[in-house]
């Protein structure tokens, strides 16, 4: 028998919050489209990688494909199942040319649910693409001084760890000297070491986009509590697609258990196509098929992934003798998938 403190009980507070998808919409005058009211703006110089992370990450390409696409001409958006939209802007050779009017428009900057990604070829010309963005944030804060600004310090994969250490310290000093300089505000700025080449960029873009997903916080508070009651030592919410989590619980993250967890859920996918007798009906559950897989990555771990709907699941990492009351895990988390499409669709 289980104690009342090891069942989870979960409170939406889906009253006490105010803000959802459909609030608002932004009209992006320059190319007479709508813009997402969520969402990441892609930008950088020619050639910095952009294109390549989110043809990774969205469309699955391997990176030794990559070689060969097409540098991008036109804007384009990439849509994730929360609402949030992340667009790639085209290269920006000459941040005054017209053709990139619409990155100049104060209105793409603008809203508290507005991210801007800027791309930096850690190999390329870092002090051209360096003046761009300094041209750019410029712009974006005289409208938008809480801009959330990630700066990925891309193509570190070959690097020394030393090099790509000296590489990120002389990138973060010139930005924030630059900034300090210019009186901008340097407190919503992160620095990211990215490659293609491993899950450093969808671990970046996950830290992007978890302040913008609806009701991030109540997400988090599930999290915590659901890791907290079950004894995990951590838990995500992932969307099953692109491998970027779109919440966590509080605790401590390290790099390495993430690309566990991502190599876990391909796995999942794989035995899902080949396997389709181990999807659970559970009518209980809004009538959604829901998938239950638990995979070992040593003797003393186990990664636990229970499917919240065809497009999210959790991903929870705990001790192995956890597992050994699957029953009390299996309820907790049936718990947080409820509430968890509650907020979402809510």
């Amino acid at each position: 028998m289980y104690g009342r403190s090891d069942l989870l009980e979960v409170n939406t507070g889906l009253t006490t919050e105010a803000g959802s998808p459909s609030d608002m919409e932004h009209h992006d005058k320059a190319n007479g489209t709508e813009l997402a009211e969520r969402r990441v703006l892609f930008m950088g110089l020619p050639r910095s990688g952009k294109s390549s992370i989110l043809s990774v990450v969205f469309e699955n390409m391997l990176p030794y494909n990559i070689i060969g696409i097409l540098p991008t001409q036109e804007r384009t958006v990439y849509h994730m199942v929360t609402g949030i939209a992340v667009y790639d802007f085209p290269g920006i050779d000459d941040y005054a040319e017209t053709q990139y009017s619409s990155a100049v428009d104060p209105a793409v900057y603008a809203g508290n649910t507005t991210a801007l990604v800027y791309v930096v070829d850690s190999q390329g010309d870092i002090q051209g693409s360096l003046a761009t963005l300094f041209t750019i944030m410029r712009v974006a804060q005289a409208v938008n001084e809480r801009l959330p600004i990630h700066i990925f310090i891309h193509k570190v994969d070959g690097l020394s760890e030393e090099l790509k250490q000296d590489i990120q310290q002389d990138i973060q000093q010139r930005v924030l000297k630059n900034m300090g300089y210019e009186n901008l505000n340097s407190a919503f700025m992160n620095f990211h070491r990215t490659t293609i080449f491993d899950e450093s960029v969808r671990e970046a873009l996950s830290r992007v986009v978890q302040r913008l997903v609806p009701r991030y916080s109540s997400l988090e508070n599930i999290l915590n509590s659901f890791s907290t009651k079950s004894g995990l030592d951590k838990v995500f919410l992932f969307d099953i697609g692109t491998k970027v989590y779109l919440s966590m619980d509080s605790s401590p993250s390290e790099p390495q258990l993430y690309m566990f967890s991502c190599q876990t859920i391909d796995a999942m996918e794989d035995l899902a196509e080949l396997c389709a007798r181990d999807l659970v009906f559970n009518v209980d559950d809004d009538e959604m098929l829901m998938q239950k897989t638990l995979v070992g990555l040593d003797s003393n771990t186990k990664i636990f992934i229970y499917q919240v709907n065809s497009y999210l699941a959790l991903l929870c990492v705990g001790s192995a003798h956890l597992f050994r009351q699957m029953s009390l895990l299996e309820f907790n988390s049936s718990k947080v998938a409820k509430a968890i499409r509650e907020i979402l669709t809510s």
